[in-house]
């Protein structure tokens, strides 16, 4: 097991995200919530600090460079608001593929991303029935000619109607190994559904998508031999989730537990009883867990900087438990505050939504019993 000690520029990135989910993020976020996206004021923050855009400087960029930084930015970020941090994240992802898989053709996009705050690209990851690690539906086929032949449906796009492209990864249909496709909004053959009013993480303007494209051949990211490469970068955004899950956790019990010890009942605070106390305890050990489960597979990701079947399948497990752990943590927060659980004048009902919503993000249904060996 990894003891999670955190480097001096790893603990001087947590304070920074804290401080801006707590004095920025957590502020706004039934704001964000009710019109779909992020404040403008907000997402300049966020691209300013760079906590979200994690392209390291010898890819052009200025923000985090590995994904052990990035988790602990996150996870403080998500203290503030899930959504946010979520939608801000989506688009930061998407320029991390184009810049460690991209080729000259993809430069002008990186830059735009990089460089502009108004500009919105987003990976087309997830799919139904809980594929979103090594395994695709969607095929990537490359024809005779030289064009790249896309098909097949996306759950869970981030700004799916206003994305000005997408990241779409897939599976070559020739070889059945992880692929990516660079598909412009505009292009013909892309069909969108927003989702419209959510469960929660309605910041991020998630929907669905069709994919029916044909495309020139520099659409494609990459080689067929960098397909590891692919995965590991694949692996560092199913990991983003499960970060953010544990921020929001931690903040719901720590809500809960300040609350029990004011809230007078039978003369005294009812974080002396047993049956409020116990629960409270039992899942701060499990976000503990969860956190130290989710850092070394980030330190696993920074040293190999190649994906395994392996990495892809404790990937899944822990993305699994963090989320399990997160729906777990904010039920019993809501229930430690009784029927002011559930009213807006406490933050715990809405930060319960937004785990029950991340906990469908990443989902794979096989994993959803699961407990990590510690």
């Amino acid at each position: 097991m990894t003891i999670l000690d955190l480097s001096d520029e790893q603990r001087a990135v947590a304070e920074l995200a804290r401080e801006i989910g707590m004095e920025v993020l957590s502020d706004s976020a039934r704001a964000a919530e009710a019109r779909g996206a992020v404040p403008d004021t907000v997402w300049q923050t966020l691209f300013d600090s760079g906590l979200t855009m994690p392209v390291p400087e010898e890819l052009g960029g200025s923000g985090i460079g590995d994904a052990s930084t990035l988790l602990v930015a996150l996870e403080n970020l998500a203290y503030g608001d899930a959504g946010i941090t979520l939608a801000a994240v989506s688009s930061g992802t998407a320029a991390l593929l184009l810049a460690r898989h991209g080729t000259g053709a993809h430069d002008d996009t990186v830059k735009r991303l990089l460089t502009n705050p108004h500009a919105r690209s987003a990976v087309a990851l997830y799919e139904a029935h809980g594929r979103g690690g090594a395994e695709f539906a969607t095929t990537i086929a490359v024809t005779d000619n030289g064009l790249v032949r896309l098909s097949g449906h996306k759950v869970a796009v981030p700004f799916a109607d206003s994305a000005e492209a997408f990241v779409v990864v897939g599976v070559d249909a020739t070889t059945a190994i992880p692929r990516a496709v660079v598909v412009p909004r505009k292009s013909s053959g892309v069909n969108v559904r927003p989702y419209g009013p959510t469960l929660a993480l309605g910041a991020a303007a998630w929907g669905s998508a069709d994919f029916d494209v044909t495309l020139p051949a520099d659409s494609l990211l990459g080689t067929v031999e960098d397909s590891d490469t692919l995965l590991n970068s694949v692996s560092l955004l199913r990991l983003a989730v499960a970060a953010i899950a544990v921020g929001t956790a931690q903040r719901s019990i720590e809500y809960a537990a300040h609350y029990a010890t004011e809230r007078v009942a039978f003369g005294r605070p009812i974080a002396t009883f047993q049956g409020v106390s116990f629960p409270l305890a039992e899942a701060q050990m499990r976000i503990d867990a969860a956190r130290l489960e989710c850092a070394e597979l980030a330190a696993a990701l920074d040293t190999s900087h190649t994906g395994s079947i392996d990495l892809v399948g404790k990937v899944s497990a822990a993305v699994a438990y963090a989320t399990q752990v997160a729906v777990e943590a904010t039920r019993t927060a809501v229930q430690t505050l009784g029927g002011h659980g559930y009213i807006v004048e406490h933050p715990v009902e809405l930060w319960y939504r937004s785990a029950t919503s991340l906990s469908t993000v990443d989902n794979d249904p096989s994993l959803s019993a699961y407990q990590p060996v510690l």
